[in-house]
C-alpha cells in the first residue's frame, strides 16, 4: 500500500519546506503544518502523485543507505570483501563500492 503521507512529505522536505507534518482533508485535499506553509506547499501539492515511480526509487535508495551507514554488519561485509579481492580496502574504495550497491538496489540489475 502506498502511504501517500509519507511520500508528500518527504516531497515537500526535498523542495526545502520545513513541514512538520502533512494530513489529508475532506475533499482530497492536504494540510500542512506549520499553517504558515501551506501556500507555499500548494503548488507542491497540486502537482503531487503519490503512484509517481520516483517516490519508490526513493524509498529504496533511503532504505539501502540506512543498511549501508547505520547497520555495521552491512559495512563491515563490504569493507571485508573489499579488503579479500581489492586489497588493501580504503575508504575510497568503500565509497565506490557503496554507490556501486545503492545503485544495483535501485535497480535490480539481477531481475529481468
Amino acid at each position: 500500500m502506498v502511504n501517500a503521507v509519507a511520500r508528500l512529505e518527504r516531497a515537500l522536505k526535498a523542495a526545502g519546506l520545513a513541514v512538520v507534518g502533512v494530513s489529508p482533508v475532506a475533499g482530497g485535499g492536504w494540510k500542512v503544518w506549520p499553517d504558515a506553509l501551506q501556500p507555499a506547499a500548494q503548488p507542491i501539492i497540486d502537482a503531487f502523485d503519490p503512484n509517481a515511480p520516483a517516490h519508490e526509487t526513493a524509498e529504496r535508495e533511503a532504505e539501502v543507505v540506512v543498511h549501508l551507514d547505520q547497520e555495521r554488519i552491512f559495512s563491515a561485509i563490504v569493507w571485508a570483501i573489499l579488503d579479500t579481492y581489492s586489497a588493501p580496502a580504503t575508504v575510497t574504495k568503500y565509497a565506490a563500492a557503496r554507490n556501486k550497491i545503492i545503485q544495483a538496489y535501485k535497480g535490480r540489475p539481477w531481475v529481468p
